[in-house]
């Protein structure tokens, strides 16, 4: 049985979580790797883990490799067991007694004599726990139960855990937390045109930090990162991710100049002016707080509102601990706001994916040498030899040519810049970052909501598609199908239906992105097209009029043109032309005497389920003023009505 102070007691998602480690132990697993989303309360877990232990006469060993965690992890200990807990840290006064210790990995790892007879070691953020000195450590408690704790067991280098651990247990997802309200709902804030990292040196882990910097710095300037602010999140509180030290104090000095509390942390400040940060973070005395690598594992603020990225990054880990931070709920928080100005949320994805975990290696990347990314819709292709030609060069500090390229992307037909560089023994074939100053626009707010009567209507036609199509074809399959009213589909919708498509997904938002803007250029094609044939039609019908003919050979032509709308479709008018006289009727008298001189049934795409009604509107200078009028949802109510299904309408000039 567990026990638990009121203010610690457990949810039900944690006991289940703690239950199946024990379980584990129970059936001779000795190390055991647990994963819980950011938020969803690892400390508080394993706290409660180490009080049955404690109970038990059984001493445990806590590692951490930050200040924050051992501070924190010691702080919940002490409230839930109920004794004074030993911390082992180099300028912290011991105390070897004490039944739980709490303990720096860089301390630890250097002392000769290591705390004897530990019934239990857990590893805080044990993602890290492939290093050599968490190896040894692991060895050394050959006889002791093994715990490592961590929301992202996953590592940028590939390596897994399978040599370490030999079970994997997954909480609770991210997803549901937030549907049941222990995490926060977040908004999405991010621009077309994210920080360009091409040309950015990488070692095994992430960017080369020096070149991630020049990159950052010389795209976005720091007035736009204070005016974003003030935009979008003004008055919350907010985690800044800068792409160097130096970049996190040049914006906590913007943000200072604008009267916006602000202060730096990063590796090098001091313990003791760490934690008064920290303090004056948490009490809002201080509104803004920009970092370099440190509030990115186990820091644990309620009152984060706002999650600022400027930092680019490969790592899946380390995009999650950002963004992470701000999930927490809190009285005066009823939704957490993400800003993003990289492809990090395209790339990795958001919080409330489908992520999968394993403890086996993950296969290195291949590298495609020559292929290139369309920052637009993420395409992937290879330049034709003709893109290749320079457009531009320029010589960098060390002398080197740096030659510009243009390309045509294939698949959204965006023009895509590209560079590359002088190739010399002394540059190992690497290309230099290249300066794009002012290349971020104006943030956008990116729609995650989704509609249910759209993801109802798509669950019933994936439904009735052979279960042995692709996931491709099915999606060709819904934009074939739902072109009519495609442009109506959010980012959300799309994430929904990636799920329903492909529920074991990895890469759900990547995706969802992408046919996203697949999408829009469709619905924008088909706009195109069915302009390009009512421009026809209506040449036909200019010929029509002004043909001369015999009297007796005009008969009823003549009274059939008159009776027809001026435009739309004049052969859709003829099959539905009672459906039309019927659907007027039903309209407030003025709305139907200006659709029946001012519009015309553009198209009509009746289905088994529901219709899609396109009416075409003249551009005639009253409509600015009878646009206001023609209000969508009465006039689909009154079409529902006519044509004895869900009907949607969707309005369009005639050119």
């Amino acid at each position: 049985m567990l026990s638990a102070t009121p203010k610690y007691s457990l949810r039900d998602y944690q006991i289940e979580w703690i239950e199946e480690i024990f379980a584990s132990w129970a059936k001779g697993t000795r190390c055991v790797l647990a994963q819980l989303p950011c938020g969803a309360g690892k400390t508080i877990c394993f706290a409660h883990i180490c009080n049955k232990f404690f109970h038990q006469s059984q001493k445990v060993l806590v590692i951490a490799h930050r200040m924050e965690l051992i501070t924190q992890a010691a702080t919940k200990l002490e409230k839930i067991v109920g004794v004074p807990v030993g911390i082992i840290k180099a300028g912290i006064k011991p105390f070897p007694d004490r039944p739980i210790q709490v303990a720096s990995i860089q301390t630890l790892i250097r002392r000769k004599q290591l705390p004897e007879n530990i019934g239990l070691v857990i590893f805080d953020e044990a993602h890290h726990v492939t290093a050599s000195s968490y190896r040894q450590l692991i060895a050394h408690y050959g006889d002791s139960l093994i715990l490592g704790v961590t929301a992202t067991p996953r590592r940028i280098d590939g390596q897994g855990f399978a040599e370490l651990f030999h079970k994997l247990i997954i909480g609770v997802s991210t997803d549901k937390l937030i549907r049941e309200g222990y995490l926060s709902k977040f908004r999405l804030f991010a621009t077309e045109k994210t920080i360009s990292t091409y040309g950015v040196a990488k070692n095994d882990r992430d960017f080369n930090s020096r070149d991630l910097a020049l990159a950052v710095t010389t795209q976005v300037g720091i007035s736009e990162v204070v005016q974003n602010y003030l935009q979008y999140a003004a008055k919350q509180r907010t985690i800044i991710y800068a792409a160097s030290v130096q970049h996190s104090k040049d914006i906590a000095q913007a943000f200072r100049e604008q009267n916006i509390p602000a202060e730096h942390l990063d590796g090098d400040t001091p313990i003791n002016e760490r934690f008064e940060i920290l303090a004056r973070f948490a009490s809002g005395k201080t509104q803004v707080l920009t970092n370099y690598e440190i509030l990115t594992e186990g820091y644990d603020c309620e009152h984060i509102d706002c999650v600022y990225c400027l930092r680019p990054t490969e790592s899946l880990t380390l995009w999650l601990q950002m963004v992470g931070r701000g999930l927490r709920t809190s009285e005066s928080k009823s939704v957490a706001t993400i800003i993003d100005i990289t492809d990090n949320w395209k790339k990795h994805g958001l919080p409330d994916d489908n992520y999968q975990w394993s403890l086996e290696a993950i296969p290195p990347a291949t590298r495609h040498i020559g292929l290139r990314k369309c920052e637009f819709c993420s395409h992937i292709f290879r330049p034709l030899e003709h893109e290749l030609k320079v457009i531009e060069a320029e010589i960098d500090e060390n002398g080197y040519i740096i030659r510009h390229h243009r390309a045509i992307c294939p698949s959204c037909g965006s023009v895509v810049t590209f560079s590359t560089k002088e190739r010399d023994g002394a540059t190992h074939g690497r290309v230099r970052v290249r300066f794009a100053v002012g290349r971020i626009t104006e943030l956008v707010e990116i729609n995650l909501q989704s509609t249910s009567s759209i993801i109802n209507q798509v669950y019933r036609f994936i439904k009735t598609q052979p279960s042995i199509l692709t996931p491709e074809k099915i999606y060709s399959a819904i934009f074939k199908e739902f072109i009519e009213i495609i442009d109506n589909f959010t980012l959300g919708d799309w994430r929904r239906i990636v799920k329903l498509v492909e529920p074991t997904n990895t890469i759900s938002t990547k995706i969802a992105w992408e046919l996203y803007q697949e999408g829009k250029v469709r619905h924008q094609n088909r706009l195109a097209a069915l302009a390009a044939v009512e421009k026809r039609q209506l040449l036909e019908l200019e010929k029509l009029k002004n043909r001369k003919q015999k009297p007796e050979q005009v008969v009823g032509t003549k009274a059939d043109v008159a009776t027809l709308p001026a435009v739309g479709n004049p052969d859709l008018h003829r099959k539905y032309a009672s459906a039309w006289k019927l659907f007027l009727s039903r309209c407030h008298h003025s709305t139907a005497d200006f659709l029946h001189q001012n519009a015309g049934l553009f198209s009509v795409q009746d289905s088994a389920d529901y219709c899609n009604v396109s009416i075409a509107l003249r551009n005639v200078p009253e409509l600015k003023t009878q646009r206001i009028h023609l209000k969508e949802a009465e006039l689909s109510a009154a079409l529902t009505e006519v044509f004895g299904k869900k009907t949607f309408l969707m309005f369009r000039l005639s050119s």
